[in-house]
């Protein structure tokens, strides 16, 4: 006969009356004995023994820096190459695949020097240097980093801790923003905040240049960006297709010349655009159309003002004001639907 209620032991707990349980973790078992005892080891009859977490853990094993190719992008970085393979080296970074575009002030030397596999890339910018590493890596997870010396290698570890869950890890910057060039800064923060309202996704730093790739993951996607706009385009179809997150991670003060230019921000919102095009188009026109609430609202406060100030009706532009904004209602109605459902098919994703 089953027994109802709880046992403990020292480092066991069982509960009767019951087929099954949900163990804490992932897993659960039943076993019965033909004893009535519940001494210390043994499991009365008819109850469910709770296997504790610490016996079920995670089959996954931790992501380590041997799981890892570092791919840095190079072009003329003399000043700070160097330094980064020899930090990276430390932090127990072995596989590392410099790609280079074809520099001319010794980056190659220097990085052969350090003991780091150098490629010249395929195509153009930066997106071409990740075209070009992913055709020869071996491992299943990709690290990008930047070889200006601005990012620290000891800050990788922190996104490899969140590897096994996610596809994309972004590093976000959060301490030494000040690093950062002021229109950088100002344009990373519109494109920040416009990929969240397109995507749902509350990332903070999409132009990262320190981000861990799944390499299974990142070569399903077909990449079609030519430069910088390349993070963009990873982390729109990794939100739209995958799972994304970011850890806070440090900035340091850039060592060599600058690359990134302002007009290559108005490429990257250009670019931010067309995918929210291609991942969420309803999304994308229905925050478009929902615009329109701007000038529904002017018309309908002049039409205001004209009544009762000037004391004359224009029941057109009134009628016209009202369309307007109603039209702009349901767009941003739209909006909310289409965000709604693709978060849910992100929650069903993840389920499967």
């Amino acid at each position: 006969m089953a027994l109802p209620g709880r046992f403990c032991s020292s480092t066991r707990c069982w509960t009767g009356g019951g087929e099954s349980i949900s163990a804490i973790g992932s897993s659960s078992t039943k076993r019965q004995t033909g004893s009535t005892a519940t001494g210390e080891g043994e499991i009365p009859e008819g109850v469910v023994e709770r296997i504790p977490l610490l016996l079920v853990g995670r089959k996954e094993r931790a992501v380590t820096p041997a799981d890892v190719t570092v791919v840095v992008p190079t072009l003329d970085e003399r000043e700070g190459i160097g330094k980064v393979l020899d930090d990276l080296k430390q932090e127990g970074f072995d596989n590392i695949l410099v790609i280079d575009g074809y520099s001319r002030d010794g980056t190659v030397d220097i990085a052969k020097s350090k003991g780091a596999e150098v490629l010249q890339q395929q195509g153009t910018g930066k997106a071409g240097a990740l075209a070009t590493a992913l055709a020869e890596v071996q491992t299943p997870y990709v690290l990008v980093m930047d070889g200006d010396g601005t990012y620290r290698a000891a800050d990788a570890h922190r996104l490899l801790a969140h590897a096994i869950d996610h596809d994309l890890v972004i590093g976000g910057r959060t301490n030494g923003t000040e690093n950062i060039p002021f229109v950088n800064r100002i344009g990373n923060w519109l494109i920040s905040k416009a990929f969240k309202l397109l995507f749902g996704t509350a990332i903070t730093d999409v132009l990262s240049g320190m981000y861990l790739l799944r390499t299974q993951k990142i070569r399903e996607v077909q990449l079609t960006s030519t430069s910088f706009d390349v993070e963009v385009e990873i982390a729109c179809a990794m939100a739209a297709n995958g799972e994304i997150t970011q850890v806070p991670i440090s900035y340091q003060k850039r060592l060599g010349k600058q690359k990134l230019r302002t007009r290559d921000g108005t490429r990257i919102l250009s670019t931010l655009f067309w995918m929210a095009n291609y991942f969420n188009p309803v999304l994308l026109y229905g925050v478009i159309t929902s615009l329109a609430a701007i000038p529904a609202a002017g018309i309908l406060l002049w039409v205001l003002y004209q009544r009762f100030v000037v004391g004359v009706w224009h029941s057109g532009y009134a009628l016209f004001g009202v369309m307007l904004f109603l039209l702009a209602s349901q767009a941003a109605a739209v909006s909310l639907v289409s965000l709604l459902i693709k978060r849910s098919e992100q929650r069903l994703f993840r389920q499967l």
